[in-house]
């Protein structure tokens, strides 16, 4: 099979942007930068990963297929990375204000992969995405090039943290640092959106970002708007990394995104006692009624099940869900598992008398311990790296 493998070294020298990019308005017509790039290499021919990705699939059919079906699929990639590559990771490395540690990777291609793509190893998918039953048709176009962005910026807020090379950075264990679709995942979506600006121009970009495909795969879709998009401007003078070390780790972007406490491992459901009036059965665990106002008001609520482990409250009082007035118990359930089936539901709630934003996420990351430690990182800092710290006893309150 004919090979397309290319290697791009990094080239140190002002960069003068150029192609899509003389069509439109961007912010910044040139950057100057004189560190360090890895070389990238763009590998359409790993048969073995791909047959790797869907062992039970390629046992019925021929893996080369799809990999010549790669070959005659992928050009536009490989060109607009043999014509960018070096302009993105140096735009890349401005914008984000983290250096980049590795000396070489290489951009693996595949026809199908089950998700958008991974960062490490770097992996997308040009044909489709899927269990290997059903697949749903991969981005094409601006669209793939946004999710090219998109793995790269993940891969370089990685850089932060690599102790093997000596490589920490202050914001490393920063709480937006965290792993999910609320917290990194928006950080690499605004590096690669101010990068794509750049490189396809404003108009390109948003038409990318605003497409059905992206739409559905932007799991925080909503606070990234909000707290990110048009709110923190990126720049060589005040990167990303400036961005995130200037964030309180008490502000309100941290509390609204904080991942849900998990219920205490060990417990025995059926020795606990249940909340009169709530089903034993359901992934929420409250009931709410009409409150003098005619607005939904938490009364009940099960401390053991999700509702309250993100954070609901007795006594609060429901007004939106998604942006979205409800006035029901039932659209208000409805509104809410579909947030949840997307990544997470966004409540607005009056508390006390003040209105407060409030994220329902499922209950699927991290485990206790992890919990325990992001809780020291929020309350102190990262200076509460320095010392060990006691394992968190037994405790049968979340």
């Amino acid at each position: 099979m004919f090979s397309m493998r290319r290697i791009f070294p990094g080239c140190l020298v002002l960069l003068i942007l150029f192609g899509t990019v003389a069509a439109q308005d961007t912010y910044y017509s040139f950057f100057s930068y004189n560190g360090f790039t890895p070389k990238v290499g763009v590998n359409d021919r790993s048969t073995a990963l791909q047959s790797s990705l869907y062992p039970q699939m390629y046992r019925q059919q021929a893996v080369r297929g799809d990999m010549r079906w790669l070959a005659q699929n992928d050009s536009s990639l490989v060109s607009f990375w043999e014509a960018q590559g070096d302009t993105v990771l140096h735009i890349m490395r401005e914008l984000s204000g983290i250096e980049w540690y590795e000396s070489e990777f290489d951009i693996y291609l595949v026809r199908y992969f089950p998700t958008l793509g991974s960062s490490d190893p770097m992996i997308l998918p040009i044909g489709g995405m899927g269990d290997g039953t059903v697949f749903e048709v991969a981005p094409d176009g601006n669209r793939l090039i946004l999710n090219l962005l998109f793995q790269l910026s993940r891969r370089m807020l990685a850089q932060t943290v690599q102790p093997e090379d000596s490589v920490i950075l202050g914001i490393a264990y920063h709480p937006l640092m965290q792993p999910g679709p609320y917290r990194q995942d928006n950080l690499a979506m605004l590096l690669a959106m101010a990068t794509c600006q750049n490189i396809i121009g404003y108009d390109s970009t948003y038409d990318a970002y605003r497409s059905a495909f992206w739409k559905y795969h932007t799991l925080g879709r909503e606070i990234f708007e909000k707290y990110f998009l048009n709110q923190w401007i990126l720049s060589p003078d005040r990167p990303l990394a400036d961005w995130i070390a200037a964030e309180p780790y008490g502000s309100q972007l941290v509390k609204l995104t904080r991942p849900p406490k998990p219920v205490r491992r060990g417990l025995n459901p059926k020795q606990r006692q249940f909340v009169e009036g709530l089903p034993l059965e359901g992934e929420l665990g409250f009931s709410v009624r009409l409150d003098e106002s005619s607005r939904l008001m938490v009364n009940q609520i099960d401390m053991y099940r999700l509702a309250y482990a993100n954070g609901l409250r007795e006594g609060d009082r429901i007004f939106r869900v998604d942006g979205r007035r409800v006035k029901t118990q039932k659209a208000m359930v409805e509104r809410i598992l579909t947030g949840l089936d997307n990544g997470g539901a966004i409540l607005e709630i009056i508390r006390e008398g003040n209105t407060e934003t409030l994220l329902l996420q499922p209950m699927k990351t991290l485990d206790e311990t992890d919990y325990y430690y992001l809780d020291a990182f929020e309350e102190f800092g990262t200076d509460s790296l320095s010392t060990p710290v006691d394992q968190p006893e037994e405790d049968e309150s979340d």
